[in-house]
């Protein structure tokens, strides 16, 4: 008989399964105001104007069952930490509805077509460096150029999400308590310019042609004609 996974909670909407090394997310809709994290903290997302560009052609993120590396990278310069606390930082894919989409080609548009399958609870991924002292995490932008969107349950660091299903980065800090009784105190941060939706391979030729001039690792290939 198996045994039940060892888990330590790292805020509210995180636990991490010790031996996998796997983060679960738990889906709560927003924190508590006494776990709040209480300093003066602000995240600000670089390269914004791409993400904005791609929200209004409406964004598609290429994913597989093997993983996919998202673009644009996710980079967010992060002010106000404590700079001796420690902090987790993760970011979360989270969908935006409860719907499902397919592509119109006549139209060009995403249009509903059922409901959303059931969201995964592996849909998070830690920075790298997790936890470090806030005057590390301050002293240059916070880069995530290497999460993996994947459609498969697959063990590690990726993001495991739905095909054709909006989703938008969350970005999470959680800061470390001395006392290991009291819960994490979070703050997250939605990042309402990186919506997109989940596709095997791009559907709307603009959006790859856009995705293309700025990332020369994006295959014309990867479109349907």
């Amino acid at each position: 008989m198996s045994s039940t996974p060892r888990r330590i909670r790292i805020c509210k909407h995180a636990l991490l399964e010790v031996e996998a090394q796997q983060w679960i997310c738990k889906t709560i809709n927003n924190h508590d105001y006494k776990d709040i994290i209480d300093d003066d903290v602000a995240a600000e997302l670089e390269g914004s104007d791409l993400w904005l560009r791609l929200k209004q052609i409406h964004n598609e993120m290429v994913v597989s069952p093997q993983g996919r590396r998202m673009f644009p990278n996710f980079n967010v310069r992060v002010t106000g930490l404590s700079p001796t606390k420690f902090y987790h930082i993760f970011i979360e894919a989270r969908n935006i509805d409860h719907n499902k989409f397919t592509f119109n080609y006549d139209t060009k548009k995403w249009v509903v077509t059922g409901p959303a399958d059931v969201e995964s609870s592996k849909r998070i991924y830690y920075h790298p460096e997790t936890p470090l002292q806030g005057s590390g995490w301050m002293r240059k932008p916070i880069s995530f150029k290497t999460p993996k969107f994947t459609t498969g349950q697959r063990e590690g660091n990726m993001i495991e999400v739905q095909i054709g299903q909006k989703y938008v980065l969350v970005l999470h800090i959680s800061e470390l308590r001395d006392d290991l009784d009291l819960p994490n105190k979070c703050l997250e941060f939605v990042f309402n310019e990186t919506e997109f939706v989940t596709v095997n391979r791009h559907q709307n030729q603009v959006v790859a042609a856009t995705k293309l001039n700025r990332n020369g690792r994006i295959s014309a290939v990867s479109v349907y004609h």
